[in-house]
């Protein structure tokens, strides 16, 4: 395994955001009159954006680490069956999420097909090991 490179811009940005969140919650509601967040739904969800969005770069590192630590690692043939394993898992999270017999299958597919469509997400970043095909050899005596 390679030592993995991350931007060290990222995760500055994501405690930087993750603060400024946390510090959006507590203050927006003591000095703005409720009134105003009641008209003013920006207003009201800065904090949601500034956490949300510290959430969507940790996720992001995540795949920059994934990927440069094992690309051009995996086997060609298991990088596959991953990506069928996965693919799969979508389709039985939307057949879960689409039928009408059970709500524990609705919300088991709902989960189901939210790990793996980041999972997906991450692994497609993957790149497999390349497979050299080398020519064959020459008979020196024909």
């Amino acid at each position: 395994m390679r030592r993995p490179r991350v931007p060290i811009g990222l995760p500055i940005a994501i405690v930087l955001l993750l603060i400024l969140g946390i510090i959006a919650m507590n203050l927006i509601p003591a000095v703005v009159p409720e009134a105003v967040l009641n008209r003013n739904v920006l207003l009201s969800a800065i904090p949601f954006i500034l956490i949300f969005i510290a959430i969507l770069l940790t996720y992001i590192m995540l795949i920059v680490i994934v990927a440069t630590a094992i690309n051009d690692l995996v086997n060609p043939r298991l990088y596959t069956w991953v990506m069928r394993v996965i693919i799969a898992c979508v389709i039985i999270g939307i057949l879960g999420m689409f039928q009408s017999i059970a709500m524990p299958l609705y919300t088991r597919g709902f989960q189901l097909l939210f790990i793996a469509t980041l999972s997906y997400i991450l692994w497609s970043h993957v790149r497999p090991a390349r497979v050299v095909e080398r020519p064959p050899a020459v008979d020196a005596a024909a």
